[in-house]
């Protein structure tokens, strides 16, 4: 995919997914959700839910390891410093030709792939983190994607 349309999809997957209200208790059942669509895809994946920088679900199936752990914390610090999905950041400076370095970022901390996602009041105040881990960096976007997908069809109330 072209990354102007990937940065377009990716805007478009934040603005749908946003929340009217998220708490601890939304977070286990975006969790149970989450767990639920990754077995839908083609190898283990790692979850994770971080709310105001305290991790509040993890999820670890058979396969996965610690690089995954790696990988989602590092997804998390991208999240977290630019409010906006790992992919998107990914696809932003593919498109602009920058680096995380440009950013003022090292890849020791920081990483420009899919798989990290803002958890997002309507109104736009970022309060969180969804990640997974496992799959390609787009398959793990889509991972997430679909996880969100089945929550807010199964709680409509919580839509932003």
């Amino acid at each position: 995919m072209e990354e102007k349309t990937l940065v377009e999809k990716c805007i478009g997957d934040e603005e749908t997914y946003q929340f009217a209200s998220f708490g601890r208790s939304d977070a286990w059942e975006l969790g149970c959700a989450l767990t639920e669509a990754c077995r839908g895809f083609e190898g283990p994946v790692a979850a994770e839910i971080d709310l105001n920088g305290f991790t509040v679900f993890r999820w670890y199936p058979e396969g996965t390891e610690e690089l995954n752990a790696q990988w989602l914390a590092r997804k998390r610090a991208t999240v977290r410093v630019s409010g906006k999905s790992s992919l998107r950041v990914f696809a932003e400076l593919r498109e602009s030709g920058g680096t995380l370095q440009s950013l003022g970022l090292n890849s020791a901390e920081y990483v420009d792939c899919g798989g990290g996602f803002p958890i997002r009041l309507r109104g736009g105040c970022v309060i969180g983190f969804i990640g997974t881990s496992g799959l390609t960096h787009t398959r793990d976007h889509e991972a997430l994607i679909a996880g969100l997908r089945l929550y807010f069809r199964r709680h409509p109330e919580k839509k932003g």
